[in-house]
């Protein structure tokens, strides 16, 4: 089993003045240089414009104003107005309405936790716990996106505002809605030029990125669609041909599958915990799911999406997870354990697997240990895993220790072999890595270039050989 003791330091990047370029061909300078700590406010996050700032206010009846709050807010925000102390002044009856609506739902949310406790209102601290993105509460870079067949690389923010970069362009394109806040995940369309769609509290913001549009701001989203309980998306990604949209959330137990261009939905159930990670195999012939709790299944696309159950180790969830590029080896790890699982997939053509003949089995041992004379810690529990398209190397970060670790793997037909290669370390002792991911392959493009979202909100492109 491979350990993080025999990882070696990579290469000294002294010798290039641009430190997110550092250790990468000559073809990486084309890459943008991207760094949101100066975008980005420090109270970005909790000190946002909005239009109805400009306005003087007036005085309203205090109907029309809950009427309005209602249209502006929600029912929440005007059951707030409608108990607030100048509705009190102004109308005490309408007031002691609003106290007996909020008290009445209270017991019936009270309720409706005793019977389904995974229903509880999703904060953003609880979204934080399940999400792939490393302290994605306070994180600059929420969320990283490349495209699958063009060069244009999408960044999402704490700001709630996702920035499109492309080859040669000064500037982002900038997405930026109402209806676009706490966003959890990102995924480009395969087969499309420009759409984009952003999985966010809301639900799903579907963009349209022009290709001519290389300045400014796009408009508005070009659908939206809410979760059917108006929950949040915590999850998603398209399957290889962009017709079918897997999403899941924390509060819910079911996985959605959209068809965007029909508007339509179809939900796998089943019982147990709600959905917290989705993953589909690269020939769409698996779906991963993994749960809040100790459960995550594997349902079979071309099998009528039946589906075997799994368990993983005790208390703690499946943190992340990845495919391998041939699709035949699907590695995860648990939150609280800090072991590496392979679990295999065999064509049932060649081998009639079920799920007892299959075995979860560890294959490295993530332990916290000490890499240079100063006693540098990397190791501990995992938080995201990126496996390279070639299939040659697996990149971890994790939850408490800040250095990238980066093991060689060999898939064979029915076995794969991993061992320790290097570690990356950022900048400074205290500099994190948020997000990981790989650049897909393409036409003009067939190195693994690994992108990885720092704390301090730069972006470094790392090109493997």
């Amino acid at each position: 089993m491979a350990a993080l003791s025999n990882l070696k330091q990579c290469p000294p990047f002294s010798n290039l003045s641009d430190l997110s370029l550092r250790h990468n061909p000559a073809e990486l300078e084309r890459y943008p240089v991207i760094s949101l700590q100066n975008e980005i406010s420090t109270n970005a996050a909790s000190h946002r414009y909005y239009g109805t700032q400009s306005f003087v206010a007036v005085d309203e009846r205090v109907l029309k104003r809950i009427t309005r709050t209602f249209f502006d807010g929600g029912f929440w925000e005007a059951l707030a107005e409608a108990r607030s102390t100048r509705s009190r002044e102004q109308a005490p009856r309408v007031a002691l309405v609003g106290d007996w609506i909020d008290k009445f739902l209270g017991l019936a949310g009270g309720l409706k936790l005793k019977i389904f406790p995974h229903t509880q209102q999703l904060s953003g601290e609880v979204i934080a716990q399940f999400v792939e993105t490393r302290d994605w509460l306070n994180s600059d870079v929420r969320y990283v996106a490349w495209h699958c067949h063009y060069f244009k690389l999408a960044v999402a923010g704490v700001d709630d505002v996702v920035r499109i970069y492309s080859k040669n362009v000064k500037q982002p394109i900038v997405l930026k809605s109402p209806s676009q806040t706490d966003i959890t995940c990102m995924a480009w369309r395969p087969l499309c030029s420009g759409e984009i769609v952003i999985g966010c509290r809301q639900g799903l913001c579907f963009w349209n990125v022009d290709n001519s549009l290389q300045l400014g701001r796009a408009n508005a989203p070009s659908q939206s669609f809410r979760h059917p309980s108006n929950l949040p998306i915590t999850s998603m990604q398209w399957n290889k041909d962009g017709t079918l949209l897997a999403t899941s959330s924390i509060g819910d137990r079911s996985i959605t599958i959209w068809q965007p261009d029909n508007r339509t939905m179809q939900s796998l159930n089943r019982l147990g915990p709600p959905g917290a990670l989705i993953k589909w195999s690269p020939e769409n012939d698996w779906l991963f799911a993994g749960t809040v709790d100790r459960v995550f299944r594997v349902w079979n696309c071309n099998n009528k999406w039946t589906t075997e159950r799994w368990v993983c180790g005790p208390g703690g969830h499946v943190q992340t997870a990845c495919w391998s590029p041939c699709g035949r080896f699907l590695l995860f790890v648990s939150s609280t354990e800090p072991i590496l699982y392979r679990l295999q997939f065999v064509q049932q053509s060649m081998l009639q697997a079920s799920a007892e003949e299959k075995e979860v089995l560890p294959i490295a041992d993530l332990n916290a240990c000490s890499i240079d004379a100063s006693q540098t810690l990397i190791g501990g529990p995992a938080q995201q895993l990126a496996w390279d398209p070639h299939g040659n190397y697996l990149v971890v970060t994790f939850k408490s220790t800040n250095s990238i670790a980066v093991f060689r793997t060999f898939i064979q037909k029915f076995d794969l072999q991993i061992s320790a290669a290097y570690f990356l370390s950022g900048e400074t002792p205290a500099e994190h890595p948020s997000f990981i991911c790989f650049q897909p392959l393409y036409r003009d493009n067939d190195r693994s270039v690994l992108t990885i979202a720092w704390s301090s909100g730069r972006v470094q492109y790392y090109a493997f050989d």
